[in-house]
Formats: C-alpha cells, sequence, structure tokens
C-alpha cells in the first residue's frame, strides 16, 4: 500500500451533524479514523448542518368501524402515550448522552457550518472527501446536495468522494443538474454499491470505483477496542429492525419462542416517541447504549436479526451469526434494499437474506462459516485504502 507525500488535513463531509443512528455515527467515525490510523493523514468530520433534514412519519392504525376494535385502539393509543412520556425521558437522558460522548469523540470542526458558511472551511482543510452514507439521496434538493457533492470547493483543492451510498433504484429529474455537475467536479469518484455504477456512468463520463464502507477499513481487533460495555449473561437475539414491518418482528417473535432466547431490541424513537410497531415487541428494551455499546450487543449475542445493513457488516465483522430481511419492497421509494444485496453476494452470504415465512421455519441458529468473507474483506479493505492513498494524492 502506498502513503501519501505530505500530510495534507483532510476534510470530510457526511451525515454527522447529530446524527443519533448507529450504523450512520459508526462509519462517521470509521474514515477519519482509518486515513490516520493506516496512512497517517490528518482527517475530521466536518459538523455540517444540513438545511432540511428529511422527516420520518409516524405511523398510526387503520381507522375502523368496528366498536370492539375501536375499543381497543382507544386503549392502544393510552398505553402508546403514556409509554411515550416514560420513554422520552430515558431515551433523551440516556441514549441522547451516549450517543452525544461518541459524536464529540470522533475528530471534526470545532465549528458548525451551514450552507451559508460552508466556505469558510477551505481555510481548514487542504483536501475535501464527501461520503460515506445516504449523502446522495434525491430528497436532498438544494444547496445540501451542492455541499455533499463538494461544488464550494475550488479547483485548487483536491476533492474525492468515498463511497456515497445512492441507495434508490432511480434518479429523480428535479436532483438531476445539480448532481450531475458536482460528479463534473470531482477528482476521483468511488461509490459504496456496484448496482450504483450504471446510473452515475449516465452522468459522467469519469472512472467509478467500488469500494468497501468506511466500517470495512478499520480491523476486527480494532473495532473490537471501540465496544465496550452493555455484556448481558443470559443469552440473547439481538433484533435491529429499521423498518416498520409487524410481519418481520411477528417472525422474529415466533423464532425465539422456539429456541428459548430472549429477543433484545432499540426500540426506535420518532419526534419523540416510540414507534408503536416496537412498543410491545422484544423481551429487553434498550434505551440506553450508544454505538460504543452497540458494537458490544452484536458481538456478544447469539443470533442477529436485522435489516439494517451496517448491522450485517458488524455481524460479519464480529463472526455473529444473522438473518437480515429486505426493509423496502420492490420499487418502494426510498429502497435502500440494494447495498444489502450487494454486500451479501459480495461476501458469498447470500443464504442470510430470509423472508418472514423462512425465519419462522428455521430449527435453529444458523452456523455461518466466515473464511470466504473475511479474506475478501482483508483484500478489499487493501484495496480501498489504495484507492485513498491515490485519490488524496496531487496530480
Amino acid at each position: 500500500m502506498g502513503k501519501l507525500g505530505k500530510k495534507p488535513k483532510v476534510g470530510i463531509l457526511t451525515l454527522y451533524h447529530k446524527n443519533y443512528n448507529f450504523g450512520g455515527l459508526l462509519q462517521a467515525y470509521a474514515l477519519p479514523c482509518a486515513l490516520k490510523e493506516n496512512l497517517g493523514v490528518e482527517a475530521e468530520q466536518i459538523d455540517y448542518m444540513r438545511s432540511n433534514p428529511p422527516l420520518v412519519p409516524t405511523s398510526s392504525p387503520e381507522p375502523d368501524s368496528g366498536m370492539l376494535l375501536k375499543c381497543y385502539q382507544s386503549i392502544y393509543e393510552w398505553v402508546w402515550r403514556l409509554a411515550q412520556r416514560i420513554c422520552e425521558k430515558r431515551y433523551f437522558i440516556k441514549r441522547t448522552r451516549a450517543f452525544d460522548c461518541f459524536i464529540q469523540e470522533i475528530a471534526h470542526s470545532q465549528i458548525t457550518y451551514d450552507a451559508d458558511t460552508i466556505q469558510n472551511s477551505l481555510t481548514e482543510y487542504q483536501r475535501f472527501v464527501c461520503g460515506s452514507d445516504q449523502i446522495w439521496n434525491t430528497e436532498l434538493i438544494g444547496p445540501d446536495i451542492e455541499v455533499y457533492t463538494l461544488q464550494f470547493v475550488p479547483e485548487n483543492h483536491r476533492k474525492i468522494a468515498y463511497a456515497p451510498s445512492v441507495a434508490v433504484p432511480n434518479i429523480v429529474p428535479d436532483f438531476v443538474f445539480s448532481f450531475q455537475n458536482g460528479l463534473k467536479g470531482l477528482d476521483a469518484i468511488s461509490v459504496r454499491e456496484k448496482d450504483a455504477l450504471p446510473l452515475l456512468k449516465k452522468l459522467t463520463d469519469q472512472k467509478i470505483e467500488v469500494v468497501v464502507d468506511p466500517v470495512l477499513l478499520l480491523t476486527e481487533n480494532q473495532w473490537s477496542e471501540v465496544a465496550r460495555g452493555a455484556e448481558r449473561k443470559r443469552k440473547y437475539i439481538l433484533c435491529y429492525l429499521l423498518g416498520d414491518s409487524t410481519g418481520q418482528r411477528s417472525a422474529a417473535t415466533r423464532f425465539s419462542r422456539r429456541i428459548r432466547r430472549s429477543i433484545l431490541t432499540f426500540p426506535h424513537i420518532i419526534f419523540n416517541c416510540v414507534r408503536k410497531s416496537d412498543l410491545f415487541f422484544g423481551d429487553i428494551h434498550d434505551y440506553t447504549s450508544g454505538p460504543r455499546e452497540f458494537l458490544s450487543l452484536i458481538k456478544n449475542a447469539d443470533f442477529v436479526i436485522t435489516d439494517s445493513f451496517h448491522a450485517c457488516v458488524f455481524s460479519m465483522i464480529f463472526e455473529t451469526p444473522f438473518v437480515v430481511f429486505e426493509r423496502h419492497r420492490e420499487g418502494e421509494k426510498g429502497n435502500m434494499n440494494s447495498r444489502i444485496y450487494d454486500f451479501l453476494e459480495e461476501y458469498h452470504l447470500e443464504s442470510q437474506l430470509v423472508t418472514e415465512e423462512k425465519l419462522v421455519k428455521m430449527q435453529g441458529i444458523p452456523k455461518i462459516d466466515y473464511t470466504y468473507a473475511h479474506a475478501h474483506w482483508k483484500k478489499r479493505r487493501e484495496e480501498s485504502l489504495e484507492y485513498l492513498v491515490n485519490a488524496l494524492k496531487d496530480n
């Protein structure tokens, strides 16, 4: 692997600012850490506050004219709102505090920038990297997509894309113009999913490489050092579902009862409220863990059931048995299945993709041979670090 002759300071733009998502924050930690520990490059996250963060709608029961169902719904609503009040305090005091501590531990700018002030960062950094995570999402129409394609950076600064995820099957027309302009100005482009290549090649003639997600730039030992606490004496299934499917939760519950394991969940909070599908799901509701504890819980779980890309990746890293559901139906807006498909195919883990019916019929925790996955991971990690070395070099 090559080394950079000079040691320029690198500014990274990803979803870092107040990002209370386990996977998103862990990838934000990984890239500056990998650049420093593996390449000797000083790098930090630019604390960029987005102009219009996406809103996540809450779910509610479908209306029905039946008297009994209406009565049930009224009781359900009352219990739900009571749980909201209890959980709101627990969530903000404990889980948010754990996230905030981890956010501060990540190398980052001392100034918080927005679309109007981001140009002031040009005096701080000699190189700029956009990526990873969902920064090239079609919901980012306007100044955010201009920032996340580094259009504010002049030509005399090196600017590259490292593993951003497009994560949608099609790019909407309103998004294309600004996005395409941004692609043209980048000195080097890489993405996380190979499925994004045909789509991006329609917008630019530049060479595009496929690299690993930033969390895969660090070794298992490095992640083990990050993981801490949250170990449990009793055996458990960790169930981390970002989607809202009650069917998937029911299948996980039925499977757990068969093999006599408790389910540990991380109830999802939407608009300061517990999501309804998570309210009565699972045996152990974790409202206190931050990213470090999340890693420890995956590492020490008997089994992981998820629809999350990063939960799949960390299960592979720690060699924890797992299965993964599709989070979105085919053609659904915001579909993020492609990155999971690509990961499972590349690491020969396709059999870990399951349906509700398949999980219910499983007789026990599957045994997974991670020999190929870890050997391939080592090769791809070295290739991706080499990409970073070459991309950050001056021409």
